[in-house]
């Protein structure tokens, strides 16, 4: 076990990894202007590099260090297998949609929330807006309790109680907070770039101990004694539409969407498929199932299987401790930066200009933006602080099947000239209360199913009929979004809004 000067020493070198944060929200600030694009999605001028690590931090998070081992230690191979199915519908699922969103957004358009593209496709209806922003924010602020709730775990158990779980989450949004608020999307994508750095590199050397210090009969051992080790215990029907929906939800997640329109190059948004998958395969699956495996032996029994990585880091020689703690620390902060920048542009874009009314300028709304933001992060932490039970499980349950219902008007901007504002408003509304009715009432999915299926069949169906009964969509737009889309040439696509912008101005 890891001594208390050790133990201090790790504190330390997280205390450095923080104020590094800081230092590169600070340069962020540097190349950030006020306008709101700029300050959300960088003016489109991120390169594929830097998306490419941003997707593998922003991706999956706390679930790194604390959900994948932990999933595979108490479901075994059905876990792994479930995690692992899901590297390859969100490749082709990111790239599809990715690059139609990219396109539309590189073609003149200030797009900065998800609600901004979907509603130039249908007609600018103002529920659509309003009700995309209530998916995107209402699930979102107890997707994010859950990563403070990581958060504080996470030094929590390294410090072996000395720090409480509740201080932790505290120290560590507080200083999230600041560099949302100092760098906007450039400070959050550098942030989660060195973020990814430090979770390949945790995971690698703690499953290099592990293999270093295990027999390899032990897992030999795990296979013959642990049933569940190598026999799927899921049904298979729920375990594999669950990695679609995942896979498919992942591609219209409102957060991965600004990354769309963050990208500066379509090789970017390629970047984002391979990083979302390569994080799924290594940092869920591989590691997580050696580490996990190992640890069912190692540590039998435990009460949380979620900190089974945790322990053995606890194990790590001295001078490993500090890296390993400040990699679990970035696993944990990695996805909730990215979640609360985006809760405070679709709050004050999508939901108060719309509900007010008034054409504010970019400072006032880029002003407003970062006050949203920081009350919806301080929210999300309180959640995290205070005991609601049932309430944050069924929230956080809703969550991916929530974000998934935006997977069918999405494919029908580009994909169904039919497709309209009243269809894509019925059946997100109409699979939104079949969604919530399946949670809140425990109601058996049929056959089995993953629960976000009956959601996404009724939203489809809906939006079909309502569409098909309604008048046609204004062709203008359709011709734009479903005709045109691929007419253009990527040479003039690739570059920021203000290059393009001088590009057309010489022309």
């Amino acid at each position: 076990m890891v001594t208390t000067a050790w133990m201090y020493a790790g504190l330390a070198v997280t205390a450095i990894y923080l104020i590094v944060l800081l230092a590169l929200a600070e340069y962020g600030s540097r190349l950030t202007e006020l306008s709101v694009s700029d300050y959300f999605v960088a003016s489109g001028s991120l390169s594929s590099f830097v998306v490419f690590l941003t997707m593998i931090a922003s991706a999956f998070s706390a679930f790194t260090f604390l959900g994948g081992g932990g999933i595979a230690y108490s479901s075994g191979i059905s876990g792994i297998v479930l995690v692992g199915s899901v590297a390859f519908i969100d490749l082709p699922a990111l790239v599809i949609i990715g690059e139609r969103v990219w396109r539309m957004s590189k073609r003149g358009n200030d797009y900065v929330t998800p609600a901004d593209l979907l509603c130039e496709r249908f007609a600018d209806s103002s529920s659509l807006r309003v009700l995309i922003a209530l998916i995107s924010i209402g699930f979102t602020v107890f997707y994010v309790t859950i990563q403070f709730t990581g958060m504080g775990l996470v030094l929590n158990v390294l410090t072996e109680g000395m720090i409480s779980r509740e201080l932790a989450a505290v120290i560590i949004g507080i200083v999230m907070a600041v560099y949302i608020a100092i760098g906007g999307m450039r400070g959050v994508a550098y942030s989660d770039a060195l973020q990814a750095i430090l979770i390949w590199v945790g995971l690698i050397v703690v499953s290099a101990y592990v293999l270093w210090t295990t027999p390899t009969s032990v897992f030999g051992r795990v296979s013959r004694t642990v049933e569940y080790a190598n026999q799927l215990t899921m049904d298979p029907l729920y375990l594999y539409t669950a990695a679609v929906g995942f896979g498919l939800s992942q591609s219209v997640w409102p957060f991965i969407w600004q990354r769309y329109y963050s990208a500066k190059r379509v090789s970017g948004l390629w970047g984002m498929g391979f990083g979302s998958s390569l994080a799924a395969i290594g940092l869920l699956t591989f590691f997580p199932m050696i580490i996990a495996y190992a640890g069912l032996i190692a540590f039998p029994g435990l009460s949380n299987p979620d900190t089974v990585i945790l322990q053995y880091i606890l194990e790590m020689p001295g001078p490993l401790f500090g890296l390993l703690m400040a990699a679990a620390v970035a696993a944990a902060m990695s996805t909730a930066d990215s979640m609360i920048l985006m809760m405070g542009s679709i709050g004050a874009r999508d939901v108060y200009s719309e509900l007010v009314g008034t054409d504010y300028p970019e400072k006032t709304i880029s002003r407003y933006s970062k006050v949203l933001s920081g009350i919806f992060g301080v929210v999300a932490l309180g959640i995290s602080l205070i005991d609601l039970g049932l309430l944050v499980e069924i929230a956080v349950s809703l969550a991916v099947p929530g974000y998934a219902l935006l997977v069918p008007p999405a494919l029908a901007a580009f994909f169904w000239p039919r497709a309209n504002w009243q269809g894509a408003v019925s059946g997100l509304a109409v699979g939104l209360v079949v969604l919530i009715y399946y949670n809140v009432a425990d109601a058996a999915v049929p056959f089995g199913l993953w629960v976000g299926v009956p959601g996404l069949v009724a939203c489809t169906a809906v939006m079909i009929g309502a569409s098909l009964v309604t008048e046609k969509p204004d062709q203008d737009r359709v011709q734009e979004f479903v005709y045109d889309l691929q007419d253009r040439e990527l040479a003039d696509l690739e570059g920021t809004y203000q290059e393009r912008n001088e590009v057309q101005a010489d022309d």
